[in-house]
């Protein structure tokens, strides 16, 4: 009898043990998950931010950009160039949000205003336009579909020439 008593004690406080185990790793899951969703918004500030912060510490930049969004053919080929690059920048941050958005790994408040602010840019700054044909090979799907949608909406789209493959 004093065995089976001490058998049945032994089960009971095993059972609880794991019981008290799960329960903490469920915790330490819920914490990591908390940090890696804070890292993530972290890593997209970084990478959206970027941008903008060389163009506000730059002046010449900023008035080549607003050239290229005004007359995106009418820009000398350096201006031009700065301003692929910048663009690119610029969509490389949304293809990242746009990824981690599909992942779960982003507050859905910030893909929100992100894909707010760069499909307003796509659709209405003709330079998007001119940077789509010229390098739309460099994004992979599914954001390349994604990208493209925005910029065909743009009203400047049919006024450049199509890009032979």
């Amino acid at each position: 009898m004093n065995l089976e008593r001490g058998a049945l004690i032994a089960e009971i406080i095993g059972g609880f043990a794991v019981m008290v185990s799960v329960i903490y790793l469920a915790l330490q899951i819920s914490d990591n998950n908390r940090l890696l969703r804070s890292q993530s918004h972290y890593n997209a500030l970084e990478v959206l931010q970027g941008p903008f912060e060389v163009m506000l510490e730059n002046a010449d930049l900023a008035e080549i950009l607003h050239q290229c969004n005004a007359d995106p053919e009418d820009v000398s080929e350096i201006a031009w160039s700065r301003c692929t690059n910048y663009i690119f920048m610029q969509a490389n941050g949304w293809e990242y949000t746009y990824y981690q958005n599909l992942d779960d790994a982003l507050p859905p408040s910030l893909w929100v205003g992100v894909d707010g602010y760069f499909s307003n840019e796509a659709r209405t700054q003709p330079a998007w336009v001119r940077f789509w044909h010229e390098t739309e090979q460099g994004f992979g799907e599914p954001f390349r579909s994604y990208l493209e949608a925005h910029i065909m909406a743009n009203g400047a789209y049919g006024e450049l020439p199509v890009t032979p493959e």
